[in-house]
Order: C-alpha cells, then sequence, then structure tokens
C-alpha cells in the first residue's frame, strides 16, 4: 500500500519487506516531484518505471537522458540510476523479480517486442541514446494505471489469492507493455535494427533445438553476415555465436533443474550435437557437470 512521505508517494515498509522476501512477485510504488528523487541508487529487482507527467532527467550507467510523460523504461537490477531537474515529475514503478512470476521468462520471451523492450533495449541503449524507449499514448498511460490500481488494490487487502492474483495481473501488464512496444516498433521504418534484432532472436528461441546459422539469422535481419554480425557485437556485446550457445547452456540448465529428463534429451532439446559436448560446454561455462549441478539443484535427484 503506497503512502506519502515528505511530498513523496512511496511503498509502505510492509509491500518492501513483502517483496524482498519472496513473499510477492511484484510491488507497486508512484513517486511525485521532490528534490530527493534525485539520490543515486541501486536494487537488485527488475524495475519498469512509467513518467505520468512533468519531465526530468534520468541518469543511467552514467549516461542522462531527458524524460517526459509517457516515456517507459526498464531499469534492470545492479545498474547505478537517479533523476535529477524535476520538473513536477511523477513515476509509477513496477518492481519484480522474474524468476517470481507465474510465467516463466522463456515463456514470456516469445511474446513479439518482449525481448526487444525488456531485453534489448536497456542493454544498447547508450548505443542507440535512449531513441528506443517506449513513449505512451494516453489511452495506454490509463491502461497502465489501471493495472497499477488493481495490483495496488490486491496488496492493500491481501485475501487469499493474493499472490497469485498479482502475479496473473502482472503477467498481463508485461505481454501487454510487449505488444504497445512491438506495435510501436512496426510503425517504424523498416530500417529499425533493435526490432529486426528482436525478430531474429524470435527465431532463435523458436528454433534452440535446431542449428542456427549466421547465413540464417543474417536473412531475418535483412542484411550480409558481416553487417548483421558487426550489428549484432554492437547491441548485445556478445558475438552472434557465444550469445547463441550461451542460451543453450542456460536452457539446458534449467531443464537440468525442473524436469527430470536424461541428458540425451536435454542436449538434444537444446541444440547441441551430443550429450558429451554438452558436458564439455556446461563445465567450461559453470564449472561443473551437469550431473553435479542436478545433483545439488533438482529435488527429484537429492
Amino acid at each position: 500500500m503506497s503512502v506519502v512521505v515528505d511530498s513523496i508517494e512511496i511503498m509502505d515498509a510492509s509491500d518492501l519487506s513483502y517483496i524482498a522476501s519472496g513473499n510477492s512477485p511484484v510491488a507497486v510504488n508512484q513517486i511525485r516531484n521532490k528534490d530527493t528523487l534525485g539520490h543515486r541508487h541501486r536494487h537488485d529487482f527488475h524495475e519498469l518505471t512509467v513518467v505520468l507527467d512533468g519531465s526530468g532527467s534520468y541518469e543511467y550507467q552514467g549516461k542522462t537522458y531527458l524524460i517526459n510523460s509517457g516515456d517507459t523504461f526498464i531499469t534492470l537490477p545492479g545498474e547505478l540510476h537517479h533523476y535529477s531537474d524535476q520538473q513536477n515529475l511523477s513515476l509509477m514503478n513496477f518492481i519484480w523479480y522474474p524468476e517470481q512470476l507465474p510465467v516463466a521468462p522463456e515463456k514470456l520471451a516469445e511474446i513479439p517486442g518482449y525481448k526487444a523492450f525488456f531485453n534489448l533495449e536497456p542493454q544498447s541503449r547508450t548505443v542507440y541514446k535512449f531513441e528506443h524507449r517506449l513513449v505512451l499514448s494516453p489511452e495506454q498511460l490509463y491502461t497502465m494505471q489501471t493495472y497499477f490500481r488493481r495490483i495496488d488494490k490486491e496488496l492493500s487487502h491481501r485475501t487469499g489469492g493474493t499472490l497469485i492474483c498479482v502475479g496473473l495481473i502482472f503477467t498481463e501488464l508485461l505481454i501487454t507493455v510487449s505488444r504497445f512496444y512491438n506495435e510501436r516498433q512496426n510503425g517504424k521504418s523498416v530500417n529499425n535494427e533493435l526490432q529486426k534484432l528482436d525478430d531474429v532472436l524470435n527465431f532463435i528461441y523458436a528454433n534452440i533445438a535446431s542449428p542456427v546459422s549466421r547465413a540464417q539469422a543474417a536473412k531475418i535481419f535483412g542484411s550480409s553476415e558481416s553487417t548483421f554480425l558487426r550489428s549484432f557485437k554492437r547491441v548485445m556485446s556478445e558475438s552472434f555465436s557465444d550469445y547463441l550457445l550461451n542460451l543453450r547452456l542456460y536452457h539446458a540448465r534449467n531443464m537440468l533443474v525442473n524436469s527430470d529428463k536424461k541428458l540425451s534429451e536435454i542436449s538434444a532439446e537444446c541444440g547441441f550435437c551430443d550429450s558429451n559436448y554438452l558436458c564439455y560446454r556446461f563445465r567450461k561455462k559453470f564449472g561443473e557437470s551437469p550431473h553435479q549441478f542436478r545433483m545439488k539443484n533438482n529435488p527429484f535427484f537429492n
């Protein structure tokens, strides 16, 4: 439940401890214009910020960007950020831990626009100078405020089923934001690099069990292989081959924890040629064998 302190509307202590203890998948708060908005801070949760009114400056990773009503963006865990030069600035925040949501992040990633907004935009913010942030229309702002009120009401009452309901409402919000972003990107020029990378990532996720070549990815991106590889490295801060390998390894690690499938099945479903190669890459990446990791993290094998 929100309270007002020194003209700043913030979450009360119970809400903060609620999400920090893992007993709620999401919390909300609304902050109104005040100089104390400007202190630099970082946190270990994901934060979705919606600018309701006014203007100001948002500093993220050492770069400063102007923000206005309708601007909507993600602040990732561990990133130092703050606000300054507020002019009647009013913010609405949703904070969450992805692993606590009722829908797994990899399933949400299948929604068009999700990866572009929640992963690519913050990751490439310094490259694109914040030009790919989401700007909501007045009608879309109202929709976001409706989600805020529904979540805040559930957290205030905390009756039976509250946590399930909050998780489902917020999951619906994530889908809605992804659709807003996808519609915005599709309305831009066909040369929108971020949207084309999102198309590539959608293809990779949909074909994680199959070989994906640089030529295939470049064709989806709509350029030569060399141009695609340069763009990918510039935005993702890692090569296409490294990204693909790491994606497969993390997918395999998730399956080791959440399934009882044989290693040969997991390697096939994650796009590795055989289980021996998966074991080699897994140990090199995580410092232990898939068997050792599963014995420690999957209750079925304990």
